[in-house]
């Protein structure tokens, strides 16, 4: 999965063409990211593991059925040139798991990567860094950017991430560390 669109598939005809596409901006399936090794040049193993949550793939099976619904209808039968032809297995596909291998034969991300150091309370197994985005065991540092999310909002981030280190700026001017 991920960026598996063949650019050599783009119209050679010289005609004009359009898609739509639905995007999950709000997943609720969580990935990795781990160490390979102690070489810091060493690139890190991740794993985004999409679409492993079951209400992603619900989300993902009922915008490719509303897509449908959107090219059946009267004002797009007029627009419309022949069958999809991307992805390839998109002909005679009806059933919720032909869907689903379909959403993941063209999968692609909207490249807002984030939540891969949550913010949290210690105990949570899953966070990373405290409220005031301080990383937990690591005197002086900080995680101030959308990775520090423990979910990414719906839509573009960069109000949220405006809004967050904003926030902690304040919170390192009443207290600063210095190191």
């Amino acid at each position: 999965m991920g960026d598996n669109v063949d650019y050599s598939t783009n119209p050679s005809d010289g005609s004009n063409y359009a898609a739509v596409v639905a995007a999950l901006v709000a997943p609720l399936s969580r990935g990795t990211v781990s160490i390979r090794s102690n070489d810091t040049s060493d690139a890190p193993i991740i794993d985004p593991r999409w679409l492993t949550h079951p209400t992603d793939r619900a989300v993902a099976i009922a915008a490719q059925r509303r897509l449908r619904e959107l090219f059946a209808t009267k004002a797009m039968k007029k627009v419309v040139v022949g069958d999809r032809a991307y992805p390839p297995v998109s002909i005679g596909v009806e059933t919720d798991a032909q869907l689903l291998a379909e959403v993941r034969e063209g999968f692609n991300t909207v490249w807002h990567a984030a939540c891969t150091c949550k913010m949290g309370k210690k105990e949570d197994k899953m966070a990373v860094v405290d409220g005031k985005a301080r990383v937990f065991g690591v005197k002086g540092l900080r995680v101030v950017d959308a990775s520090s999310f423990a979910l990414l909002p719906p839509g573009h981030p960069v109000s949220a991430i405006y809004a967050l280190a904003e926030k902690i700026a304040d919170d390192i001017k009443k207290d600063p560390v210095v190191v």
